[in-house]
């Protein structure tokens, strides 16, 4: 699910080419993990540019690599870097996610993700917020007292931070995630979408800040 490169070329084709050939449908925007696209699969993302307004969506969730190998993202940096090198070599957009909130990491470290990603010519990013769910294997340390997730404030704070450093040519996506009711175990408060978004909003009035305000002094 959301890895949608993993599969035989032949799959991926018959998906994507049955979808371009809808009405009013004008391009593509592809999920998937660095580590999941083979050169032939990067082959046929070029032709597909070529013949349609494609974005692929890539998943990092933080630059710090002790956090991705605790949560078991199961990919280095270098791969990352390659796919993203590789994207914009033939032209393809790309957009970055990243989770804020992940366990033990500082606002420091959040920041830190986005200077690396300001080191990469990424054309977008959706950020997210760690929330739990049931089932998942996170809430064991959630469950032991040995994970803090970020309160709404304190992640207000973090995103504004962030938009502050950011390139002011990447577009925003996603600002929050969309946890499912029935599943959700914490925050509640990312139940509120609009809710924290205006929060967000308010906060860079109040602050009389914008997206990269100081993206050229930091980096």
């Amino acid at each position: 699910a959301h890895t949608n490169t993993y599969a035989p070329i032949e799959v991926l084709k018959d998906k994507y080419e049955l979808i371009l050939q809808q009405d009013d449908v004008i391009g593509l925007t592809i999920a998937t993990r660095c580590d999941a696209i083979s050169e032939e699969v990067y082959e046929y993302l070029s032709d597909l540019n070529k013949r349609c307004d494609l974005t692929i969506e890539l998943g990092l969730q933080s630059s710090l690599e002790k956090t991705t190998n605790l949560i078991s993202r199961g990919h280095s940096l270098s791969c990352f870097e390659e796919a993203v090198f590789k994207l914009k070599s033939l032209g393809i957009k790309v957009v970055v996610h990243i989770i804020n909130g992940l366990p033990y990491e500082t606002k420091e470290n959040m920041l830190n993700t986005i200077k690396y990603l300001n080191s990469f010519n990424i054309d977008g990013i959706k950020i997210h917020m760690l929330y739990l769910e049931k089932g998942t294997e996170i809430c064991n340390l959630y469950e032991k007292n040995k994970l803090k997730l970020l309160t709404k404030d304190e992640y207000i704070d973090i995103v504004v931070s962030q938009l502050e450093i950011l390139n002011p040519k990447v577009v925003i996506h996603r600002i929050t995630g969309d946890p499912n009711k029935e599943r959700l175990i914490s925050p509640t408060w990312l139940l509120k979408k609009t809710v924290l978004l205006n929060d967000i909003d308010k906060e860079m009035v109040k602050q009389n800040t914008w997206q990269g305000k100081y993206f050229k002094k930091e980096n």
